[in-house]
C-alpha cells in the first residue's frame, strides 16, 4: 500500500471519546482481576492501598494484552469503544487478525499509556492527546481504519450508566466478601471457620493462633517472628448447643494485679459477632449488619453494650479498677496498688 493511501485511512480525531473508551475498557479489565483475587484467593478488595493498587494497574495491562486483541479480532471493537460507536478494522473492512490486534494493543500500552508507569504515563497520554487534537494519526493506527458511527448525546448517557455500574459491581464484590462461608444454624466447627474467615479478611492476627474445629485456639505453623505489643490472652469461647447447633456463645476475661497494659478485646468480639450474625438469614448482599456491629463494638471500647443485630443479641459487661484509660489501652495507675479487670461477652440467638 502506498503512503498516500495509508494517510487516507479513516481515523477518529476525538481524543476525549477515545480516552473515555479506553478508561472504560481498563475498568472492566480491572474488575475481572478484582473478582478473581476476591473469590479465588479471598483478598480483601476494600483494603487494597498504595503498592497494591500499583500492582493492580500492571495486572490490568496484562489482562488487556490477553483480552483486547481477541475482542478486536472477533468484534472489531471493545466494550468501551462500542459505547461510543468506535470500530477498528483493516482498510478493506475485514477484521484485524489476532496478531495485528496484539501488536496494536502492545503499542497502545507502551506508546499511549506509558506502561502505566507513574509520570511517564501522563507524558504519553498528553502527547497522544495533542496528536489526536491536531488530527494526526496515532502511531499504532497508521495501517488500520478507525471509524466512529456517530456522536449522538445518548452515548454519553450510556457511558455514565456503565461507569456507575462499575462502582456497583465493586461494591457488590466488597459486600459479598463480608458474607461468611457458612450460613444458617452453625456447628462449632462452622462457627470457627466463619471466625477464621473474618480474621483473614480483616488481617487480624492473635498471637499467630486460629480457632480449630472444636472452637479452641491452635498455633499456626509459621517460621516468621511476630512481635506483639499486647499482653492480652485470647479468650476461650463457651458454647451452648441445641441439637448440635449453637444458640449461645460467650467468653469471660478476669485479671487481678496485672502489671501490664491491657488492649481492648474489640477485635475478638467483632470477629465472633460477625461469625455468628453473618450466618443468619438477615445477612444478605449489601447488608449493613457488619458495619453496624463493628461500630457498636468499636464505639464502646472498655464500656458495656447491649444491642441486637441479625436476630442475635449481643451483651458486653466490663468492670475495671486501678487503671487509667487511654484511647486504645488500659494502663496500670501508679497511684493504685491493685488492679482489676473483668469482661463478660455473650451472644444469644433469639
Amino acid at each position: 500500500m502506498m503512503i498516500n493511501e495509508i494517510e487516507k485511512l479513516p481515523q477518529v480525531f476525538h481524543p476525549w471519546r477515545r480516552y473515555l473508551a479506553r478508561t472504560m475498557d481498563c475498568i472492566i479489565y480491572n474488575l475481572l482481576w478484582l473478582t478473581f483475587i476476591a473469590f479465588i484467593f479471598h483478598v480483601n478488595v476494600a483494603a487494597r492501598r498504595g503498592l497494591d493498587n500499583v500492582l493492580d494497574s500492571f495486572i490490568t495491562l496484562v489482562i488487556m494484552m490477553g483480552l483486547e486483541p481477541l475482542l478486536l479480532h472477533l468484534f472489531k471493537t471493545t466494550p468501551g469503544k462500542a459505547i461510543f460507536g468506535l470500530r477498528i478494522e483493516n482498510c478493506d473492512g475485514s477484521k484485524l487478525s489476532y496478531g495485528e490486534a496484539l501488536e496494536r494493543t502492545w503499542r497502545v500500552i507502551g506508546e499511549g499509556m506509558g506502561y502505566n508507569i507513574p509520570i511517564y504515563r501522563l507524558v504519553r497520554l498528553w502527547k497522544s492527546y495533542n496528536l489526536c487534537s491536531e488530527n494526526e494519526t496515532l502511531p499504532w493506527d497508521e495501517s488500520i481504519s478507525y471509524t466512529i458511527k456517530d456522536t449522538k448525546w445518548y452515548r454519553g448517557v450510556f457511558y455514565v450508566c456503565a461507569f456507575v455500574c462499575s462502582f456497583v459491581v465493586v461494591y457488590a464484590i466488597i459486600s459479598a466478601q463480608l458474607i461468611p462461608p457458612n450460613k444458617g444454624d452453625l456447628t462449632i466447627a462452622e462457627f470457627a471457620e466463619n471466625y477464621n474467615y473474618y480474621a483473614k479478611h480483616f488481617d487480624m492476627s492473635f498471637r499467630d493462633e486460629y480457632l480449630d474445629e472444636n472452637g479452641k485456639w491452635k498455633k499456626k505453623d509459621s517460621d516468621s517472628m511476630v512481635i506483639y505489643i499486647s499482653h492480652n490472652d485470647n479468650p476461650e469461647f463457651d458454647f451452648i448447643l441445641k441439637n448440635g447447633y449453637i444458640t449461645d456463645v460467650s467468653f469471660e476475661i478476669e485479671t487481678k494485679n496485672n502489671e501490664y497494659m491491657l488492649s481492648p478485646y474489640d477485635r475478638q468480639m467483632i470477629l465472633a459477632s460477625l461469625a455468628f450474625a453473618g450466618a443468619q438469614d438477615e445477612m444478605k448482599l449489601f447488608s449493613k449488619i457488619p458495619k453496624r456491629i463493628i461500630e457498636q463494638i468499636e464505639n464502646n471500647t472498655f464500656k458495656g453494650y447491649h444491642f441486637a443485630e441479625g436476630g442475635i443479641t449481643f451483651i458486653c459487661d466490663i468492670e475495671h479498677s486501678g487503671y487509667y484509660e487511654t484511647q486504645s489501652y488500659l494502663l496500670p495507675s501508679d497511684d493504685e496498688k491493685e488492679t482489676y479487670f473483668n469482661l463478660k461477652f455473650s451472644m444469644n440467638k433469639q
